[in-house]
């Protein structure tokens, strides 16, 4: 499954999970939306309503009222890195962007519909996204040994997922991958890590306090490794502060990632 939890679904199957964010929906509209976020959980694509803060691969607009297009516009010059795709729900009125739109009034099927065609984008560009492009290019390469590694990814971006799933294939055996704080202490209760990265911003406890759990548990000695779109020094300080061993900054580049693989997972010694 692309959202993989505890239960140790492989993280490739046929299930997908699409956050949405709502900027400035009606609450009738939103109870719709609910209806058919329930409904889409039997679907090979299931829609899950988050925060701003929870990165979202979507954004659904409210684009009658100018209060809710200044908190969107607001939104996005705040992002580093890779924009969601934005849902423009208006009554009448035309975009000529390259935003989806939706007419009112807003029913459950018709938003099934336009988050249907917005998901296939979405999960389609993720598939793409590789962050470690030229993973065998660097200072040395990994050796073929350096697949006895295992590595967990907290994160609950899907196209952040995605990625480090790509990205760790040349230098860990097994990744498994968690949304929360509960579902990564649950996986670190049960198997044993090589390595461990984390999000900062994620739904419940933030990344932070995750860090300083682990790191004040038996899994201390694991490398774990900071994810965060913010690069002030103030969050570094924060990070260093909770016991992460390094602080990267999305998006991170292919030789960063490559360079800090090899710190933290030296090739072990052929016998």
């Amino acid at each position: 499954m692309l959202d993989a939890r505890a239960n140790h679904e492989p993280p490739m199957s046929n299930k997908s999970i699409i956050h949405v964010a709502l900027i400035g929906i009606p609450e009738i509209e939103e109870k719709r939306l609910h209806a058919a976020f329930e409904h889409s959980k039997t679907r090979n694509i299931t829609y899950k309503k988050v925060t701003l803060d929870n990165n979202p691969e979507i954004l659904m607009v409210n684009a009658d009222k100018p209060p809710s297009l200044i908190k969107w516009q607001s939104f996005r010059n705040k992002l580093q890195g890779t924009e969601p795709y934005s849902v423009m729900v208006s009554k009448d009125r035309e975009f000529n962007t390259r935003h989806y739109q939706v007419r009112r009034p807003l029913i459950a099927s018709r938003a099934i519909s336009i988050l249907d065609q917005v998901a296939s984008n979405v999960l389609k560009i993720a598939e793409e996204l590789v962050i470690t492009s030229d993973i065998n290019q660097g200072k040395k390469v990994v050796s073929e040994n350096a697949k006895e590694y295992s590595a967990l990814v907290v994160d609950d971006s899907l196209p952040v997922r995605i990625q480090m799933d790509q990205a760790l294939k040349p230098f860990a055996s097994r990744v498994d991958f968690a949304e929360t704080g509960e579902d990564a202490f649950n996986l670190i209760n049960q198997n044993d890590y090589d390595i461990i990265f984390l999000d900062v911003v994620l739904p419940g406890m933030d990344g932070y306090e995750i860090c300083k759990t682990i790191k004040d548990g038996k899994a201390r000695e694991i490398p774990v490794i900071m994810l965060t779109g913010n690069s002030s020094s103030a969050d570094k300080i924060k990070g260093k502060l909770a016991g992460c061993d390094t602080y990267l900054i999305k998006p991170v580049s292919s030789m960063v990632f490559h360079e800090v693989m090899n710190q933290y997972l030296p090739a072990k010694d052929t016998i």
